[in-house]
């Protein structure tokens, strides 16, 4: 088995405008010893560089390796496709914090009119994380700094040999291989294909084992597309939350949702549409139109039989979450 360890750079940052400036791989054996390294620069499409020249260094704090007029003078993306396409080929791609050099890889694709490169992929961001989870400071060169890795930052090639070293040497220190790494938490790898990407996911965090959780940024995203994914209600007492409450756990809002649904009540998000509006003590409940009830949160809970030791079994909802693609 071979790694693909891929780093990538855009000149301005974006992901939507042809600005994929260039492609640095290490190819790997299965003990994550280096077998090739290169990086391939491209002429990127936008006019100007906005990121990782000399002019904005200051302001973005990123200076590329290379000058301006070395990525003009090198060829468009289209030219070196297919030799960077066959790079993918029977190999697991692996990479830090991955979902840039995903979106970077598929706008430049797009842009040329290029078929998008099919490819399953490890975040060794998310391993990290998984294995140390309370610590902050997850950047790869806070983490290579702090094992004494040294190298060219934001040289792709060298970023992606710098992923690989990281990635040997903080299983080594934790006890892991990467099986047993993947067994234990459960990982899946991600993936890009025609239909879009997911990226990577665990068993041990939707099960909240080994004291795993759900991050607040991801719990707010899950909660909203839950939310969305409800039919319209056509219940006579319908629930709003304000957006105090909506801002509490995901899981304890969704629990309380299914209560309602059990209870034949509905559930919307525009309190405009709702016959009942819930809020907390102190909370501002202005501007409500003319016949919504108000009600207390604890009020409400009473009324559902809601008890602290609820919880809505989610599972099979996370893992579609987490597994459906994103559109490219």
């Amino acid at each position: 088995m071979e790694f693909l360890f891929i780093d990538t750079e855009s000149c301005t940052g974006r992901d939507n405008d042809g600005s994929l400036c260039s492609f640095g791989y290490a190819i790997c054996d299965e003990n994550f010893n280096l077998i090739e390294q290169r990086d391939i620069l491209f002429n990127p499409l936008p006019s100007r560089f906005a990121v990782g020249d000399v002019k904005h260094a200051k302001q973005t704090g990123i200076t590329f390796a290379y000058t301006v007029e070395q990525f003009r003078s090198s060829p468009r993306f289209s030219e070196k496709y297919d030799e960077i396409k066959k790079l993918f080929e029977n190999r697991i791609v692996v990479g830090f914090a991955m979902i840039n050099d995903v979106k970077y890889i598929n706008d430049a694709c797009k842009k040329f009119s290029l078929p998008i490169i099919n490819y399953k992929f490890l975040d060794v961001q998310f391993v990290y994380k998984l294995i140390y989870p309370e610590e902050t400071a997850i950047g790869l060169k806070t983490l290579n700094e702090k094992y004494g890795n040294v190298y060219n930052a934001h040289r792709s090639d060298a970023d992606a040999l710098a992923t690989a070293t990281l990635f040997k040497t903080f299983l080594n220190e934790s006890g892991f291989t990467l099986s047993s790494v993947m067994e234990k938490y459960g990982i899946y790898l991600g993936q890009n294909d025609d239909d879009g990407y997911f990226l990577n996911y665990a068993d041990a965090i939707i099960k909240g084992k080994f004291g795993l959780k759900i991050s607040k940024k991801v719990q707010s995203a899950i909660y909203s597309d839950f939310a969305d994914s409800l039919p319209l209600s056509s219940n006579k007492t319908t629930v709003c939350f304000s957006h105090k409450i909506e801002r509490k756990d995901a899981d304890y809002l969704r629990t309380m949702i299914n209560l309602l649904l059990n209870n034949k009540m509905g559930f919307t998000r525009e309190r405009e549409n709702c016959s009942v509006f819930i809020h907390e003590n102190g909370e501002e409940t202005k501007n409500l139109a003319d016949g919504i009830k108000l009600m207390k949160l604890s009020d409400l809970e009473i009324k559902l039989g809601y008890t602290e030791n609820m919880s809505f079994n989610d599972e099979a909802f996370l893992y579609d979450y987490f597994s459906k693609k994103i559109s490219i």
